[in-house]
């Protein structure tokens, strides 16, 4: 097994760039596309700047009807939001954004921060990045992992920050999905409960790509990156491999589990064992926690009923309102011991917006 360089399937940083200069060469050629001619056309629209190929080429992931997406880093400071400069020449549809490169410089000293802090600091900023910054985050992660029509990937640097604040993002997103999973199927939800464990393995897998390197916002190309790093097999250790196979037994089997005759059989607690499997796995964690917060008020509403209204939104409860999990937290593998109008009450709350949960992150592994 390699190093984990926190770089693309643990290679050196000259020979992933050589790679994916390698794919954009294929992908421009087939377009019959010479890259001078595009510094050219570029130069000539919007001015002089580092101009970077994006998106899908760089991945090897482009078709015959993807677009040349390109950011460009200009030295002259920008303001305001941005819009995309969309040029058709000769047939083709070319997209550019621009940044300064003092805005460029502040986020990926960011990077660095947010990719050094606790698990749960790093998600909380990660959450509020595109309030607050520009590029936005997908235009950063497009800007790391980007080309230049020369062949060169200048920000390819910051590509192990990068990978550590996505995968932990897109693991928190998996183990929120594992709470509503288990939720919805103590409240009788046997449909409901497949559509988020599907969410669960689509996050899980983007988790386990961005601890690879393997770092795309894209969510059409999840399952397409996925297969492709399953069948490669370039696994960081045997720990890591294992809760991957894990991921691809639940991947194959989801679709059984809307059939009639799977109503009745659990399947929450595979999903909360994976979750946390991964977490370990990933070195993120080695225990997780649970707590769910109201984001309003409750209110008396009718005889037997309560309402508890919030900035974005209310929900009827049953009885006082009172929310299991508020009191205090639990651990992620107990989730599925809540009986079933705790369940529903907590997860009409949390649709409603009425409700959040909180994830906790502990060093040691929880004992038995």
């Amino acid at each position: 097994m390699g190093m984990t360089s926190g770089f693309l399937h643990d290679l050196p940083p000259e020979e992933l760039t050589s790679r994916r200069h390698a794919s954009v060469s294929a992908f421009l050629a087939g377009r019959s596309l010479d890259p001078a001619w595009l510094a050219g056309i570029m130069r000539e629209q919007v001015g002089e700047g580092q101009l970077l190929l994006t998106s899908s080429p760089v991945h090897g992931l482009a078709n015959a009807t993807s677009d040349l997406d390109f950011i460009r880093i200009q030295e002259e400071e920008i303001e305001g939001p941005r819009i995309s400069t969309k040029i058709f020449e000769e047939g083709h549809h070319l997209e550019v954004v621009s940044f300064s490169r003092t805005e460029l410089a502040s986020n990926l000293d960011e990077l660095n921060r947010l990719a050094a802090l606790a698990p749960d600091a790093t998600v909380a900023g990660f959450r509020s990045w595109d309030k607050q910054r520009e590029p936005r985050r997908k235009q950063t992660e497009r800007i790391v992992n980007g080309i230049s029509l020369d062949g060169t990937a200048p920000y390819v640097e910051w590509l192990p920050a990068l990978g550590t604040v996505w995968a932990r993002a897109s693991l928190q997103t998996a183990l929120e999905q594992v709470v509503h999973t288990a939720l919805a199927e103590a409240a009788g939800e046997t449909r409901g409960r497949v559509g988020y464990a599907y969410n669960v393995l689509l996050h899980l897998m983007d988790a386990l790509l961005s601890h690879h390197g393997d770092v795309y916002t894209t969510r059409k190309w999840y399952v397409l990156r996925w297969t492709r790093l399953v069948a490669e097999g370039s696994w960081r250790d045997e720990r890591v491999q294992a809760v991957a196979a894990d991921v691809e037994r639940l991947r194959k089997g989801i679709a059984d589990t809307l059939d009639a005759s799977a109503a009745d059989q659990p399947m929450a607690q595979a999903y909360v064992a994976l979750a946390l499997d991964v977490v370990r796995a990933s070195g993120t964690a080695g225990s997780v926690s649970v707590r769910a917060e109201m984001t309003g008020s409750m209110q008396p509403f009718l005889p037997g009923a309560s309402l508890l209204v919030a900035p974005g939104g209310g929900v009827v409860l049953p009885g006082t309102g009172e929310l299991p999990l508020t009191a205090r937290a639990v651990g992620l593998d107990d989730i599925t011991g809540l009986g079933s109008s705790e369940a529903a009450s907590l997860l009409r709350a949390l649709r409603a917006g009425a409700a959040r949960l909180r994830i906790g992150y502990g060093e040691e592994e929880a004992t038995a």
